[in-house]
């Protein structure tokens, strides 16, 4: 299947397509909200609340005595958050806070001066006119905006604001505009220049808008990857009847199609069936010779001098070890091809499990159930008593004598659960997962005396797989070791399954 369109192309597109929708947006605020690009400290809304607060100054500073003057413009300070100085025109310092103006404020103080017309003031230089709210306006007339811009000056770090006020309006003579002058070390500390709402407000419709833009394409993809997920989940339970949507143009696409491949026409379960009934005809095939080899060394051991008897007896110890391995692998291969021909019925648990515990039993096992009379689940009679055999044997090879091993079975909702319980060591954590596949032993059961071919739990699993249940396995606290088998309690349910 060829890509028409592959993922990173997509994310690219995607991304760009993102880029140029959000930087659009910014570019239409900004041009719409600033005045120019060098007075981005000044946006309308900073302007007014300037205006504002320049008129009720002017109102105040009117009112009050020439020595006022200080204490007018200290509570405005401690207000706003801002020492403010007043200049006139001649750019002498008449009243506020005793400013230390660095040079290059000193050089745009001076120059904005000396530019300075006599009466008009030089809108170019200190931005567009900005409405003064009617509600503050009084009786005065005043211009229609105040001029104002910031600088900005480093070791230390300040920022500097300049309003220009007409003389007339405090009662002076005709001439250079007046100028309030303020500085904040923090341009968050002062609210005339930096106002957090409107950055947050941008920063929060950006996010918002980059969820919306990206949750369709994310929501794509990860559609796409959770029905990989399941078939791959589907497939390794060892249900390979799986097929999901390829008609994708991506990786993803082409992905999909060769998992519809591998699972089209029984392909895959074929081939794993084949295999394990090729096992199971290889296992049959070895059981004639090795009865006829164990059959002869029992001849040979007859007539054997005494010193030969003891290597008869070694080589007929290794046929019946063998012997047990074939027979291992035939019930293997039995259970794994019981699935296509297991007969679900509703089976009484007490009587296969107390069958079972009849044939397992040995003297040093001390093995107790606790199963209701009348519980009943769905399987295959003859599967669920060769898993619970095996768990059986398990349990007592290795933990018989740590103490007793107990049989419990009970319904949950939908669903039967057996658990067969040691109070033996347990398994390394690790190998947990592990346990239930074929030829897989902890490092504390390898030898022949005590490990097996590690086939008795994969034998368990098969069984009860083909009666459409799962088991599981963990180790018990503080010791002790516990596998669970899950079945449905209805055949309807199993069914389903």
């Amino acid at each position: 299947m060829k890509t028409r369109f592959p993922l990173f192309a997509k994310f690219l597109a995607w991304f760009f397509l993102n880029v140029l929708i959000v930087g659009a947006a910014l570019v239409f605020f900004f041009r719409d909200h600033l005045v120019s690009l060098d007075q981005w400290l000044l946006p309308n809304i900073s302007r007014e609340r300037i205006q504002a607060m320049s008129v009720l100054l002017i109102d105040e500073l009117t009112r009050a005595r020439t020595s006022e003057r200080d204490a007018v413009l200290a509570r405005f300070s401690k207000a706003y958050q801002m020492q403010f100085a007043l200049f006139d025109q001649s750019g002498a310092r008449t009243a506020g806070a005793n400013l230390n103006l660095p040079p290059r404020v000193q050089q745009h103080f001076s120059a904005a001066i000396k530019n300075a017309p006599r009466r008009e003031l030089p809108e170019e230089d200190f931005g567009p006119p900005i409405p003064r709210p009617a509600a503050v306006r009084g009786e005065q007339k005043f211009p229609e905006n105040f001029p104002t811009n910031v600088v900005h000056t480093s070791d230390p770090s300040s920022y500097w604001l300049f309003v220009r006020l007409p003389p007339e309006a405090l009662k002076q003579p005709p001439g250079a505009p007046w100028t309030l002058v303020g500085m904040t070390q923090s341009l968050a500390g002062s609210t005339l220049l930096f106002d957090p709402k409107p950055v947050i407000f941008i920063v929060a419709g950006v996010l918002i808008f980059c969820v919306i833009f990206w949750l369709p394409l994310a929501r794509h993809l990860t559609r796409s990857l959770a029905q990989m997920t399941r078939a791959a989940e589907s497939i390794a339970d060892g249900k390979f009847d799986v097929h999901i949507p390829d008609d994708r143009g991506d990786e993803l696409g082409r992905l999909a199609a060769a998992i519809n491949r591998m699972t089209s026409k029984k392909r895959l379960a074929g081939f794993v069936m084949g295999q394990k009934r090729f096992l199971g005809d290889v296992a049959h095939e070895l059981c004639s010779p090795l009865a006829r080899m164990e059959m002869a060394l029992g001849i040979l051991e007859q007539n054997a001098d005494e010193n030969s008897r003891e290597f008869v007896e070694d080589v007929r110890e290794e046929v019946r070890h063998m012997s047990s391995l074939i027979n291992q692998l035939l019930s293997f291969s039995k259970a794994s091809l019981g699935a296509n021909r297991a007969q679900l019925q509703f089976v009484h648990l007490r009587e296969i499990i107390d069958d079972a515990v009849s044939r397992e039993r040995t003297e040093n096992a001390q093995i107790e159930t606790h199963v209701a009379e009348q519980l009943t689940a769905c399987a295959d009679p003859d599967l669920l008593r060769r898993a619970v055999a095996n768990l059986l044997r398990n349990a007592i090879r290795y933990a018989a004598t740590f103490g007793p091993i107990t049989i419990n079975a009970a319904r949950q909702k939908d669903a039967v659960l057996i658990t067969v319980a040691d109070c033996g060591n347990g398994v390394p954590q690790d190998a947990l997962e592990k346990l239930f596949e074929p030829f897989f032993r902890t490092d504390a059961a390898r030898t022949r005396e005590s490990g097996g071919a590690g086939l008795g739990l994969a034998i368990v699993k098969s069984c009860i797989e083909a009666c459409d249940g799962v088991v599981t396995a963990r180790n018990r606290k503080p010791r002790g070791f516990e596998v669970t088998i899950a079945l449905q309690a209805s055949r309807h349910k199993a069914a389903e399954a």
